[in-house]
């Protein structure tokens, strides 16, 4: 059943983008859990699904008998214990495209996600024990991070992999696995803090992916414009409104938005093959 768009966009501007200048990483498994609730699940009741993260923050906190003496590592070791030798919580390596490991409820009912809703998931349990994280958008592989008293030195944690803390050499490592040839530079602009909007951004492009893979194009296009709903010139957006319209056989609007596309992002890497697509759809040889 096609779903209602501008009545799901409104309640999103309402609900989440018109809260996002407070930036607090705190409130990330609200926004996530509104992702969930428009998207998927209109039923869905956001503070019980709170609640069972902080059911979670609680059995951690009753193993504490005074977080204050607690060094960083040792607030992770205890959440990472709890998470994943307690409540057996995973990184769904077996399906990892599958639209609901971008969905937290589904993610706190299965337990198991990708890394990015363990990340937003491992940030809330943290923040019920009063232990400070921020979302790291590093590329291809989202994590968190800690930042210390004096602000010079941080402990970067990969939620995906139970909680590892991650040396630069680990993350090294990372980067050349996954751009393996290309040799890119560890910099510390890669762990940066992200924002909340552009979390939210790539998760809802995480979605957008799953929901192209398995066709389900009313929802792609409910996803893509609801990034578009933070960020009107998002250039990914921009192309896959194009390509939504282009699923659906809706050619005219296809055309007008690989046009614009292409007139706004000129230098961007897939022009060829948007070319190439604008071309198929003028000769009919789609």
């Amino acid at each position: 059943m096609a779903k209602n768009i501008p009545a799901a966009l409104s309640d999103w501007q309402t609900n989440v983008v018109s809260q996002m200048a407070l930036n607090d990483p705190s409130k990330l498994a609200e926004y996530a859990l509104h992702i969930s609730r428009i998207v998927a699940y209109s039923n869905l009741v956001i503070q019980d699904e709170l609640a069972k993260i902080d059911e979670i923050g609680k059995k951690i906190a009753k193993s504490m008998k005074s977080s204050s003496e607690f060094r960083p590592t040792q607030f992770i070791e205890k959440i990472n214990h709890q998470l994943y030798k307690i409540e057996n919580f995973k990184g769904n390596r077996d399906d990892y495209y599958n639209p609901s490991n971008s969905l937290l409820n589904t993610v706190i009912k299965r337990k198991t996600g990708n890394p990015i809703t363990l990340s937003i998931l491992y940030i809330q349990l943290a923040n019920s024990l009063k232990f400070k994280l921020y979302p790291v958008n590093f590329p291809s592989h989202f994590m968190v991070k800690h930042v210390l008293d004096d602000e010079e030195n941080e402990i970067i944690i990969d939620p995906f992999n139970e909680g590892r803390i991650m040396d630069d050499y680990s993350l090294k490592e990372l980067l050349d696995h996954f751009y393996p040839k290309m040799n890119i530079a560890l910099t510390r602009k890669l762990v940066d803090k992200a924002s909340n909007p552009d979390v939210i951004i790539r998760m809802l492009n995480n979605l957008k992916t799953s929901f192209f893979e398995c066709q389900d194009f009313d929802s792609a296009d409910l996803v893509n414009e609801m990034i578009l709903g933070i960020n009107r010139d998002d250039q990914h957006s921009l192309r896959d409104k194009g390509m939504v319209f282009l699923h659906k056989k809706r050619y005219e609007q296809a055309l007008k938005y690989f046009n614009l596309y292409l007139e706004k992002f000129p230098e961007a890497n897939d022009v060829d093959s948007i070319l190439e697509l604008i071309r198929k759809i003028k000769t009919s040889d789609l």
